[in-house]
């Protein structure tokens, strides 16, 4: 359904004779109207919601504020409020999958734009996650991964380079996974993933085209293969309104706890 086919005068209307606060009716009635809505849709200006509503500017602007850090709505600056666009689902805590992977499966289209490909020392820190001494070389692989064209994460990946001898050479525009496992025999088989939200500095805003400060999704996962060879250390910025994040509860053989430790690589933002 299109905006243009909603009776905003009858789905919004407030009834000022009610004990609950006009901002709060105004709220749950915009938010079911805009569940109905396709994503990414232009909603009515704020003089038309006065109009449809009879109530205050003030009142129209806190309920779509609200709806607005649910992520219900999204506002774009110089062009007005939108419902939200429709997030892509990332699966964590299955089997490791990649991004270009897991959008082919969804029906987008992946694509990738290399920000850095080089062969590093690690650091403590960085050995430590690959199982490696500081010191030893590790491929740091930067990229910016769009989908549909627009900038949706961006990842930095760390792999212990005694591996994967001469990948920079390889074409790293697409899935990383599929080149470790068809040129390397390495395949991701299990691992550990942690999710933090997190402000963009001024790259990754850039980068992500998105606000300064706008809050973005932070993962760092660390995969191995089945025989326990350490194989990445990867890093993942994602943009709030495009990408969400799936967690199966309960997996078989696993159990349900607090798993609250979070990788303080992610705590402020990479990027600076």
């Amino acid at each position: 359904m299109s905006a243009d086919e909603i009776d905003w005068a009858r789905r919004l209307a407030v009834d000022a004779s009610r004990a609950m606060p006009l901002y709060h009716q105004l709220r749950e009635r915009l938010r079911i109207a805009v569940r109905e809505v396709e994503p990414d849709t232009p909603m009515p200006t704020e003089r038309a919601l006065m109009e449809f509503t009879g109530v205050s500017r003030a009142t129209i602007r806190r309920a779509v504020a609200d709806l607005v850090s649910e992520g219900l709505l999204v506002t774009r600056q110089g062009s007005g409020t939108y419902t939200a666009p429709a997030r892509v689902p990332t699966e964590l805590g299955r089997r490791p999958r990649g991004f270009t992977d897991t959008m082919a499966r969804l029906g987008r289209q992946p694509s990738t734009k290399v920000l850095e490909a080089e062969l590093v020392a690690a650091s403590a820190e960085i050995a430590e996650r690959l199982g490696l001494a500081a010191g030893d070389q590790v491929v740091v692989l930067e990229r910016l991964r769009l989908l549909d064209g627009e900038p949706c994460m961006v990842e930095r990946a760390h792999l212990p380079a005694d591996l994967v001898p001469g990948l920079l050479d390889r074409d790293l525009d697409g899935s990383l996974y599929d080149t470790l496992s068809l040129q390397y025999g390495l395949v991701p088989a299990q691992g550990t993933e942690s999710i933090v939200a997190v402000n963009a500095d001024q790259r990754l805003a850039r980068l992500l085209d998105i606000p300064m400060a706008a809050a973005v999704l932070a993962t760092s996962r660390t995969t191995s293969t089945d025989s326990g060879t350490h194989l990445e250390y990867t890093l993942r910025h994602a943009r709030g309104d495009r990408c969400s994040f799936l967690i199966e509860l309960g997996a078989s053989g696993g159990q349900l706890g607090d798993h609250s430790s979070l990788d303080p690589a992610l705590r402020p933002a990479l990027f600076t």
